[in-house]
């Protein structure tokens, strides 16, 4: 449920940089949260249409063309299960009930009644979901996670989506899918079929982490931007020691760091530049797979941490703080350099330039220990999946409103055309309303490219009506507008200074960013043994950084790991990625 609740933020603040920019001016991590090759089915109506028929004699699907937003002829029901959000609120009138946007444009445009079987706050949903399965009384449609799939599939409880998707899911999607969704789609085969239509949850190197730092505070102690690990170290120290703000007391540390491996204040990217990568599974040199967190590279960075934290250049309760402290630290001007996700850019920078707007932030990416390249590490985004319950005639429903979701979110293509930012936000983001729909999907966002390039070119006028917004916004202020979001979309859009201009370039070569390659889920060792596991590494990690360890106790830890199930899982990891590399 963590990790449900970790990708859904990251999902929001996403939005909030990118979309919602074409609201207001505002734009994700965020952030959470892909493998059939997209060619088309000629046979599709007749499958399903058989499929159906030996399931329980459904009639086929009641649609004028099999086109991925053909509107049925005969209006269908579709029941489906929804997960409550406290934080999201709506205008009048509007409900997480049948009669909201949503619910009205899916009736409206594609001929489906979607009523939802049940309904739950989102911290219970997937405990609802067990005993829903439990009961054998499945809705239509209904979102799951992983072990949940897992379950169904060996049940025989849900539809092959494999020819649903050839045929239904549109060509904006599918050119994702082939891309940078790859990963989240493989998580759904089984045996070659698509199981499940995976939410998705963007392209997993979009949470890929950037380093954020005051150049304002650089030249107050006369160094240049850091380009090695080792000058990032010494930028550490003069912005521990040196006086950085120049009031004269000693109130600053060096580098905002916390005890995670994603998100803000997050551990990675200093691991990153030396070459670890914290909690996925790499390939080694024998061509198998090895958890990551057990190899030596891990080692000589927490060693270089603990020396760090001995100098004085971490805070001194790293151990015991989060998010909101380390945003509270930047705001009051205590630390001027952490590592980030490009959300950051909204919900820590966008306040702490109200506080000082004279303020100078800048995105750099990794920096490495020698002279190879620091490739960011992500895990694989997503966890959740829309299943079909086996016999439904109209499984492609499923796609027909993903389609529909991605269009009106993100666009028809690269270029955001058909985007409809009403249908995630609205009167000026303060409604959230994406997640009233039954269905959804987080794809690689174009739309910051879209508006760099036509502010490179001073010309928006081929921009759709929602992203030309963002351009007059950019085009209207020039960074010294703090209030309304004005700031973060200036800043989002000067390309020297740009966290969405880094993230770009490190997607320019497509195996750059370190992707998890174990996309299995869970093995039956996990299960019992993964939560345990993490535990004591973090703890053991968190010790030897603070100095309330030696460093050698790294080489205890991973003996222990192995012991406690670490060898088995490492087994049963392998002989997925045997049958599935």
């Amino acid at each position: 449920m963590k990790k449900r609740k970790r990708i859904s933020l990251l999902l929001v603040l996403a939005l909030l940089l990118t979309v919602l920019s074409a609201c207001n001016g505002k734009s994700n991590d965020a952030g959470a949260s892909n493998s059939p090759n997209g060619s088309p089915a000629s046979t599709v109506t007749s499958s399903l249409g058989q499929s159906s028929e030996a399931s329980g004699g459904n009639k086929e699907p009641a649609a004028s063309d099999g086109g991925p937003f053909s509107k049925y002829e005969t209006p269908i029901t579709l029941t489906s299960t929804l997960a409550t959000q406290g934080w999201a609120t709506f205008p009048a009138g509007e409900t997480w009930d049948n009669d909201n946007i949503w619910h009205k444009l899916i009736r409206e445009t594609l001929g489906i009644d979607v009523k939802w079987a049940w309904q739950v706050d989102g911290s219970q949903y997937f405990n609802k979901v067990n005993l829903t399965i439990s009961s054998s009384d499945l809705p239509d449609v209904m979102m799951v996670n992983k072990q949940q799939l897992n379950q169904l599939v060996e049940a025989d409880m849900v539809e092959d989506m494999t020819q649903a998707f050839d045929q239904y899911a549109m060509p904006f999607l599918k050119e994702q899918v082939k891309s940078s969704l790859l990963s989240a789609q493989k998580t759904a085969l089984y045996n070659g079929k698509l199981m499940a239509i995976p939410e998705y949850a963007g392209d997993p190197r979009d949470s890929a982490l950037t380093l954020y730092i005051r150049t304002d505070w650089l030249a107050n102690v006369g160094l240049p931007e850091p380009k090695t690990l080792d000058e990032l170290i010494q930028t550490a120290e003069a912005f521990a020691k040196k006086d950085p703000d120049g009031d004269k007391k000693a109130d600053t540390y060096g580098l905002g760091l916390l005890p995670v491996y994603t998100g803000g204040g997050s551990l990675t990217g200093f691991l990153n530049g030396y070459h670890a990568y914290p909690a996925i599974w790499v390939p080694d040199s024998s061509g198998q797979l090895s958890y990551s967190s057990t190899l030596p590279e891990m080692k000589t960075a927490l060693g270089r941490l603990q020396q760090m934290y001995k100098d004085g250049l971490l805070d001194k309760e790293f151990g015991t703080k989060d998010f909101n402290r380390l945003k509270e630290d930047v705001i009051a001007e205590k630390v001027g350099m952490f590592y980030a996700t490009v959300s950051e850019s909204a919900t820590i920078l966008g306040e702490a330039m109200k506080k000082n707007p004279k303020a100078l932030w800048k995105a750099l990416p990794l920096v490495s220990i020698d002279g190879q390249p620091a490739r960011p590490s992500v895990p694989i985004t997503g966890g959740a999946f829309f299943v079909v319950k086996k016999g439904y005639a109209h499984p492609e429903a499923v796609l027909k409103i993903m389609n529909l979701f991605v269009t009106k979110v993100y666009g028809e293509d690269g270029a955001g055309k058909g985007a409809d930012s009403n249908y995630a936000w609205k009167d000026n983001g303060k409604y959230a309303v994406f997640p009233q729909s039954p269905v959804q999907a987080y794809v690689k966002d174009f739309n910051y490219e879209a508006v760099r390039d036509a502010l490179k070119n001073n010309d928006g006028s081929q921009l759709p009506e929602n992203l030309k917004k963002t351009y007059d916004l950019v085009k209207s202020t020039d960074g010294t507008e703090v209030n309304e979001g004005k700031w973060q979309q200036w800043w989002i859009y000067q390309t020297d200074i740009s966290p969405f201009e880094v993230r770009v370039n490190y997607q320019k070569d497509p195996n750059f960013t370190i992707v998890d390659s174990f996309y299995g889920g869970s093995t039956k060792t996990m299960d019992e043994k993964a939560a345990t596991l993490s535990t004591m590494e973090l703890e053991t990690f968190v010790k030897i950084i603070m100095n309330a360890a030696p460093l050698d106790d790294f080489d205890k830890y991973v003996s222990n790991w192995r012991k406690l199930g670490g060898d088995q899982i490492t087994k049963e990891v392998n002989d997925w990625y045997a049958k599935n590399k």
